[in-house]
């Protein structure tokens, strides 16, 4: 006999219901377990909810001190121009609500600036006040409560000091908390608790600064309230239960706001949460009982087919993990299992046929590589060849127009004029540069062919030493050297001579001109990564032709003022591309060049 087609949902919930009946009875037991983890919950919810006022009555005194601080650099602030004040502070103010006004004070404790205006705010002297006294200390203060004068409502000073750029003292800047406007806000942004919840925020001495439900409450002590729990000390960071003086069972969680000695405390009714678990528990039970009335059939037939069905399935995936993606899932059931097996065996197919392809492809893939570096390869050995034999071919004749350029100068130098020597000397020297070039082009060539050999380097000896060679060469130069300690780094130590070597005479040759010609070579630190530099106070270049530095045979400046083939740069970034670093340049003319690189060390 066929059995109908059920799904495995309905499977489950038969098992489920099956079990639910038992959990119904057992849940009339559990009635008062459901009752003490709901009032748990509760004070969880309660202490979340101190926590949350904290942190927003944290937040708008962090961002109060914030603009305290900005406006006590501010020019116009500094500066005490009332007026002036007047306008900016009155700007400012909407932008900042829940706070009064935006006032400032002299060294003399007058007012000299107000972002609410009124015909009696510029008499008023706050030298007697604590928040001023505390700010002209150089502090930033939050005051006592008192009822503003201005507003006629309870308010909270948060001041701090103005300084000038002499780090001065020139006044005072404040900002009254509106304290009512808080307590409405806090109300509203806890509104998910009850509507008997009090929610009040106290000052270090446990004064009512702030309270949602009522503000006459306002400036007394939580010790003449209701809310203070006989013999307990109010801990921030701790809910308790507790009876009032009235008689009330309440939770009350406290939290600390920052570290600004307030606290937030929320105060619930025990009532209520008794009311709140007994509806859950209620809800609960109502649940368990339906869900066993619809609880009908035995499961553990079922549980075991469709943990064996898994078991099979689990079977199956260590056979696919294994590689063996012929095998065939089978069940005999009529339900989601068969679908199961069916897609599991169509992607087994799939992952044969992918990988199939994918061998194929791989193959195709090597073969093509294998071709494509062959074809480089031979590539490069041809323009090798071809490098050596342009080489030669210029050469030839280059020796022979330098060859009878000399032996003209030599043998008839006497019987040419003025101008016909002058044009013989250009030829030679311009056969010399011709030849330098064809050197630097195959020296340049030949940088990407070699492996790296790398080893531990001393920049700075190697630096030394060839300042050592430059100083040689024109013993008569004065030149003040800068050279950095610990400049060690890795790399192909004739490569990166090479690299020392271009810099470092670019330094000393474009600094010739300066009378005081100084040349610096060090390093810095960029987070892991070291760069190194040198630094001349030479003829420098213009940034806008930067592009063109580390093109060959491209120059800067003319080639009678400083001699040189265009190659050095050009060298000097393909060794450090080698190396796996980075090379550029700062400058401006007249005022010396700085040339920076770094080295992929395998460190």
């Amino acid at each position: 006999m066929t059995l109908p087609f059920l799904t495995i949902r309905i499977k489950l919930i038969s098992i489920i219901g099956f079990f639910l009946v038992p959990m119904a009875v057992l849940s009339i037991y559990n009635h008062y377990e459901i009752l003490k983890r709901e009032i748990d919950d509760l004070k969880g919810r309660n202490f979340s909810a101190a926590t949350h006022v904290a942190v927003e009555v944290d937040r708008l005194i962090t961002e109060t001190t914030g603009v305290l601080r900005v406006l006590s650099r501010h020019p116009t602030v500094v500066a005490c121009e009332p007026a002036a004040m007047d306008r900016l502070f009155a700007e400012l103010l909407p932008s900042y609500p829940m706070r009064l006004n935006i006032l400032a004070a002299d060294m003399a404790g007058n007012n000299v600036g107000s972002g609410v205006s009124s015909p009696t705010v510029h008499t008023l002297n706050y030298n007697d006040k604590e928040w001023y006294q505390g700010a002209r200390r150089g502090a930033y203060i939050i005051g006592d409560l008192h009822v503003s004068k201005l507003f006629k409502r309870p308010a909270v000073m948060i001041s701090g000091p103005v300084t000038d750029d002499r780090s001065r003292q020139v006044g005072v800047v404040g900002i009254p908390i509106d304290l009512n406007a808080i307590s409405k806000h806090l109300a509203a942004s806890t509104n998910r608790l009850a509507d008997n919840t009090d929610i009040l925020v106290l000052d270090r001495k446990g004064g009512i600064i702030m309270d949602t439900r009522s503000p006459e409450r306002i400036g007394r002590n939580i010790t003449d309230t209701a809310l203070k729990c006989p013999g307990e000390v109010i801990t921030p960071g701790f809910t308790t239960v507790c009876r009032g003086s009235d008689g009330v069972e309440r939770i009350i969680s406290v939290a600390n706001v920052g570290n600004h000695g307030w606290h937030a405390l929320v105060s619930m009714p025990l009532s209520e949460a008794r009311s709140f678990a007994l509806l859950v528990s209620r809800k609960a039970l109502s649940a368990a009982l339906i869900a066993g009335l619809i609880a009908m059939f035995p499961a553990v037939r079922l549980v075991r087919s469709i943990l064996g069905s898994l078991q099979e399935l689990v079977a199956a995936m260590g056979e696919v993990e294994r590689g063996n993606l012929t095998y065939k899932l089978q069940f005999s059931a009529r339900d989601e299992l068969e679908t199961i097996a069916s897609s599991f065996n169509a992607m087994a197919q799939r992952l044969r046929a992918s990988e199939e392809t994918l061998t194929a492809l791989n193959a195709d893939l090597e073969e093509r590589v294998h071709q494509r570096t062959a074809d480089l390869e031979a590539m490069n050995r041809e323009l090798e060849s071809f490098s050596y034999s342009v080489s030669h071919d210029l050469r030839a004749p280059l020796r022979h127009l330098a060859g009878f350029s000399e032996a003209l100068l030599e043998d008839y130098a006497d019987r040419l004029d003025e101008n016909g020597r002058h044009c013989l000397e250009r030829i030679n020297g311009a056969s010399r540069r011709l030849s330098q070039m064809i050197d630097a082009m195959l020296d340049l060539s030949r940088l990407s062919r070699s492996d790296l050999q790398r080893e531990r380097i001393d920049l700075g000896a190697v630096a030394r030493d060839i300042l050592d060679e430059l100083r040689g060469a024109e013993p008569e130069r004065r030149v003040s050297v800068k050279i950095s300690d610990a400049m060690e780094t890795e790399g192909d130590a004739r490569l990166v001579r090479v690299v020392m070597e271009n810099l470092v005479g670019n330094a000393w040759k474009y600094s010739r001109t300066r009378e005081g010609a100084a040349i610096e070579i060090g390093t810095r630190q960029d987070g892991a990564t070291a760069i190194y530099y040198v630094r001349d106070n030479g003829v420098g270049f213009d940034m806008a032709y930067a592009d063109r530095l580390f093109a060959p045979f491209q120059r800067l400046h003319r080639e009678d003022e400083f001699e040189g083939t265009g190659v050095g740069l050009a060298t000097v970034q393909r060794i450090v591309h080698r190396h796996g670093g980075r090379l550029w340049a700062e400058a401006a003319p007249g005022e010396g060049a700085t040339f920076f690189f770094t080295l992929v060390t395998c460190s």
